[in-house]
């Protein structure tokens, strides 16, 4: 079930069909046709983060928050459980995998690309 939000109309790139888009509720929020479901790809394009006086800044002009960019992940973790007490189980944080899954500005929450020239490490 996708939990959608109606937007305006467009032309479905799958069937040609004018067609209301809808919002899907998942993670990546995808902008998709209600005819058939196809992602519209000019409109899930993500707008380059800008840098200004050394700050992230979202690049919405609606929104413009200042170092309020965060990187979204998925994570894939083993974590053993023990029994530590009658009725209690315990799980230890064990190993993690970390994959990028991309950026967003947390007030707008509209997903965002990092500049070009720009490195991402993690610490």
């Amino acid at each position: 079930m996708t939990d959608a939000t109606p937007l305006d109309r467009e032309e479905s790139p799958r069937c040609g069909e004018e067609s209301s888009v809808i919002t899907r509720g998942e993670l990546d929020s995808s902008i998709v046709s209600a005819c058939c479901e196809t992602l519209i790809p000019w409109l899930n394009e993500e707008a380059t983060v800008l840098v200004e006086d050394g700050k992230l800044v979202c690049p919405y002009g609606d929104c413009g928050a200042a170092d309020d960019i965060a990187e979204l992940d998925v994570a894939t973790r083993t974590n053993e459980l023990t029994i530590s007490a009658p009725g209690h189980i315990s799980a230890s944080l064990g190993d993690s995998t970390f994959e990028s899954d991309g950026f967003e500005c947390q007030r707008c929450t509209r997903r965002v690309s990092l500049p070009d020239g720009y490195e991402l490490t993690h610490s």
